[in-house]
């Protein structure tokens, strides 16, 4: 194990590449986890106070993704939430934040579902990771071991 440690130090192919399939693995790992976990959050309704899309970056490298605040109560506490998914998406056009939010639960009004954290109430998301995305997930890990394991 020593030896695997120097050889990373130094810059080894193998050894770079079997640390990148092993953070990949772990990541990809954790990530899954916390998706399933998120899915079965308790809900509550919400209030919508904000609902557009930020964009940061200079004019020619602009980024843009979907910006929402609402207020909700959990046990006649009320909390504010900024969260709209665990999913973070930033693209050059404003298509991909106003199709994220899509996945929003509407109600009447301005009212939505709001998914928190039954442990810590104040963490919250709009939108939960479906089946779907965390399949997106897991194929993302798998393409990148498969291409380390390779590249060894």
């Amino acid at each position: 194990m020593q030896e695997f440690w120097a050889d990373l130090l130094n810059g080894e192919l193998y050894a770079v590449l079997s640390a990148c399939i092993a953070y990949a693995l772990l990541m990809g790992t954790v990530s899954i986890t916390t998706c399933f976990r998120i899915r079965r959050w308790p809900r509550t309704i919400g209030k919508l106070t904000e609902d557009g899309v930020s964009s940061i970056g200079s004019y020619d490298e602009r980024m843009h993704t979907a910006r929402v605040m609402y207020e909700y109560s959990v046990d006649d506490i009320p909390y504010t939430g900024q969260r709209l998914s665990p999913f973070i998406l930033r693209a050059t056009g404003t298509t991909m934040a106003k199709w994220q939010k899509k996945g929003i639960q509407r109600h009447e009004g301005n009212r939505v579902t709001v998914f928190y954290n039954p442990a810590l109430p104040h963490k919250s998301y709009l939108i939960v990771p479906t089946l779907t995305g965390i399949a997106g997930v897991f194929l993302l890990v798998a393409i990148a071991v498969i291409l380390f394991w390779f590249a060894i």
